[in-house]
């Protein structure tokens, strides 16, 4: 069915005398914790460049706790903060032993890291968050190290934190081969750091912050990826020429039924649609492809968000697959795709393609700015595709819509200002 849709400061603590005083907000030092730094690399390190520059720049330090075999250099703009930082250990378990001996291999090896590899880094980052002042930690909760450092400066140090999260940690211990009992401690800790009365959540879409409300009790205000403003470009009337339909695409493949599926459906029809032939544009950092049949694909590679835009600008149509299986249903239901802030600033009409229970499935809908294909039947792609060419009022209307949405919802003007709610510090002006 389609449906429209390492420095450290010289200054030094040893106590928590910022705990109950009258200081101003947007005075509190912030102390960001995260897996990068903030740069320009990646999709969450980008995220990160863009809310700092939200703070003022002499009251922002950070500590990362690296994930191996990314390069993460800090950006330039803060290269002068206090910063530190520290290889995360392995999160992925392997297992050397069959069914449930791997099981207890694994879980041997999550404790272990606990009690020493991570204990170790907590350490150390407690006394980082001393020696700057820290009066707000700011922390990103990717991964189980990232949840048990962010317990430990709770239980250690009285200060108020702001708990960013992405995703839902579900996926990650699950795609890391975490096994179960060490996912529910996992679990358990994630918890109780999102219900701490001094913690407030920084969700990763509406439908993220309304849950996580109802589940742990938090104050949850919802920071979605947002973008400048000026990149978006002014939303398209029609189809670029009478000959071609051009299908763009940007970020991770990380919902591979969906997409195959689409490529699937294309092939059914020759790569043509409505005596059109259809040509894919992909951007990202890996792309892997398996091809059984014919392709049509253009890759880009990775290219700068306002590259991206630009490019992106250029299509017909976007697509933005999202998971329809069970095994995915609390992320599809919570998480959000940065992907879509790039595609609603394009100008150009997108087709969603994942269930109606999804955030963006809803936001979309809510704001009438795509046409869906709510299912994984070929016909009901092409169906879509069609109707792109052949209803150009739809069109119109519906490019229109997402780039009111755009600026609306998704600008990083509002990113920020709900970023710095969270956080305490609305008033605030950068230095």
């Amino acid at each position: 069915m389609v449906q429209i849709a390492s420095t450290e400061s010289k200054s030094r603590i040893t106590s928590h005398e910022v705990i109950g005083s009258s200081k101003p907000a947007r005075d509190r030092n912030v102390l960001l914790l995260s897996s990068v730094p903030p740069s320009s690399k990646y999709t969450g390190a980008l995220m990160l460049h863009s809310m700092c520059r939200a703070l003022p720049a002499d009251k922002l330090s950070c500590f990362a706790v690296l994930t191996p075999g990314l390069d993460s250099e800090i950006h330039p703009e803060w290269k002068e903060i206090p910063y530190m930082h520290r290889q995360k250990p392995s999160e992925s378990q392997l297992r050397h032993l069959p069914l449930h001996l791997g099981v207890i291999e694994s879980f041997i090896k999550e404790q272990a890291t606990a009690k020493f590899a991570t204990e170790k880094i907590a350490k150390e980052l407690i006394l980082f968050a001393e020696s700057t002042g820290a009066e707000t930690i700011w922390c990103t909760l990717e991964g189980q190290t990232m949840i048990r450092l962010a317990l430990a400066l709770q239980k250690r140090l009285a200060l108020p934190m702001v708990a960013q999260v992405w995703d839902p940690p579900g996926w990650w211990l699950r795609d890391n081969n975490v096994d179960k009992f060490s996912r529910k401690k996992v679990l358990s800790d994630f918890a109780e750091v999102l219900s701490n009365s001094k913690t407030t959540t920084a969700a990763a879409s509406w439908a993220m912050a309304e849950q996580y409300t109802k589940d742990y009790g938090c104050n949850a205000i919802p920071v979605i990826p947002g973008l400048p403003q000026n990149w978006a470009y002014q939303p398209c009337t029609g189809l670029n020429d009478s000959t071609t339909l051009t299908i763009g695409f940007a970020g991770q493949l990380y919902s591979s039924e969906e997409w195959n599926c689409l490529m699937q459906a294309l092939e059914s029809t020759g790569w043509m649609i409505e005596g059109r032939h259809v040509e894919v544009r992909a951007l990202g950092r890996i792309f892997g492809i398996n091809a059984t049949g014919e392709r049509n694909i253009r890759f880009y590679g990775w290219r700068s968000q306002q590259e991206t835009i630009e490019i992106l600008s250029g299509c017909d149509v976007l697509y933005c697959p999202y998971w329809f299986s069970p095994r995915f249903e609390t992320e599809s239901r919570l998480s959000f795709p940065s992907k879509l802030t790039s595609y609603l600033a394009a100008g150009r009409p997108v087709l969603f393609h994942g269930p109606t229970y999804a955030s963006p499935s809803r936001f979309l809908q809510d704001n009438n700015a795509a046409l869906q294909c709510n299912n994984l039947d070929q016909k009901s792609v092409i169906e879509a595709l069609k109707t792109f060419v052949s209803d150009a009022s739809l069109y119109r209307d519906l490019a229109a819509n997402g780039a009111a949405a755009f600026h609306r919802h998704l600008t990083e003007e509002r990113t920020q200002a709900q970023f710095l709610k969270a956080i305490g510090y609305e008033n605030a002006q950068r230095a």
